[in-house]
């Protein structure tokens, strides 16, 4: 009787020791390999940032080979994709306000960056970010009124979207007005 009952206790303190080992082994992460960076969605990013609150400021690109720009009314181009139009606090629950644009192709010629302050109760401070190929042209933080249109950066690239040296500039182009 007495052998019976310590192979019985032997016999579930060996049965608990091997459930813990099966918990305790799922538990245990492999180490993360190194990863490469993601690529970016695209060759030319824009980043656009307001403080929080009930202001809704738009950005608008326009690239050479487009007629429209790309903007709210019209999120996708041949070059350009609105990521995200951000309106303030209307359908949004974040306190974080950005909107964000991607170019996918690069063809030769001038590509305009510009800000909107669709709505806006008094003037405030936008922070822009321009990166072509992960490397930035441009950040700057710009004062906007309402409803004024400012240009962020000018630029040219080459056939193989490169910069053209020099062509850089902040020489305003309406871009929302001209659709």
């Amino acid at each position: 009787m007495t052998f019976t009952l310590i192979r019985d206790i032997l016999s579930n303190f060996l049965l608990g020791l091997t459930a813990l080992v099966v918990l305790v082994l799922a538990q245990i992460n492999p180490i993360a390999k190194n990863q490469e960076a993601l690529p970016p969605p695209g060759t030319i990013a824009v980043l656009a940032c307001w403080p929080p609150g009930a202001t809704d400021v738009d950005v608008w690109v326009s690239d050479p080979k487009d007629t429209k720009p790309v903007g709210y009314s019209r999120k996708a181009g041949l070059v350009w994709s609105l990521l995200r139009d951000d309106m303030g606090i209307v359908n949004d629950d974040s306190p974080i306000n950005c909107e964000s644009a991607f170019a996918r192709s690069t063809p030769a010629g001038e590509y305009v960056v510009n800000i909107h302050g669709y709505s806006l109760q008094a003037p405030l401070t936008v922070h822009v970010e321009v990166a072509l190929n992960g490397a930035f042209l441009t950040k700057a933080d710009m004062e906007l009124r309402a409803k004024q249109e400012r240009t962020v950066i000018r630029f040219k690239l080459d056939g193989q979207g490169n910069l053209v040296p020099g062509s850089e500039n902040k020489v305003f182009k309406a871009v929302r007005a001209a659709t």
